[in-house]
């Protein structure tokens, strides 16, 4: 199901903080991959499963719950062939009650098969764990999560005790370069490519995409030191 950017942002501004409020109550650091969990689970909260019945991140009921449900379908992938079927998920008065409340995602994922998602240092591996706990079949999953938070910038809502932020460059060049150097700041491309994975945990291509995301951070000040 498509949803527009516009639809993505209202999303993102309505369900990061009660996400990050409650992730900060029960002690987790990463928010920006459950934040991207509700993005694609749900649609940017367009799915019918998301609009109607507050659940925005897929959860189906399991032996455990004893809550209100919905028979949805949905795809599943098994050998790497998706497979259309029906299943019932959790089922929710409020966006906060699919959150925080009992038998919300916060609950879900409070039981043994993924406490190590509290140890995640950073969203991607916070991915490979979900993938690894068997969140999802799909085989692409920690690929899509990344991309997700990389493309919104969701790593901002998470919790870094070493995270320190370059100064805010307020000039009119799109160079990374150039904005580094008029900040007094390193621009050798060795810096530069220390920079790139500190923020986006990914390879430096040296390409120029990623200096235009690296320069989107240092304009709104929040391009985070390595």
């Amino acid at each position: 199901m498509g949803y527009s950017a516009s639809q993505a942002k209202a999303f993102i501004d309505h369900i990061a903080p009660i996400i990050k409020a409650e992730a900060d109550r029960r002690g987790y650091a990463i928010c920006s991959t459950v934040i991207a969990q509700a993005i694609i689970e749900g649609a940017a909260g367009t799915s019918g499963l998301a609009k109607n019945f507050h659940n925005h991140f897929g959860m189906k009921c399991g032996s455990s719950y004893k809550g209100k449900s919905v028979n949805m379908k949905t795809k599943e992938e098994y050998d790497g062939n998706l497979v259309t079927i029906k299943d019932n998920f959790r089922a929710y008065d409020s966006d906060e009650e699919g959150i925080c409340g009992k038998g919300g995602y916060y609950d879900f994922i409070s039981t043994k098969r993924y406490a190590n998602l509290k140890n995640a240092a950073n969203y991607k591996q916070y991915a490979e764990y979900l993938k690894a706990d068997g969140w999802a079949t799909s085989s692409s999953y920690v690929n899509t999560l990344c991309s997700t938070v990389k493309k919104y910038n969701l790593y901002v809502w998470d919790d870094d005790v070493r995270k320190e932020y370059y100064p805010q460059y307020t000039g009119n060049s799109d160079s990374i370069v150039e904005a580094l150097d008029s900040l007094g700041i390193d621009s050798s491309r060795e810096n530069r490519k220390n920079i790139y994975i500190r923020n986006f945990m990914d390879d430096y291509r040296y390409s120029a995409k990623q200096n235009t995301a690296m320069i989107i951070l240092l304009k709104q000040g929040i391009l985070i030191k390595p």
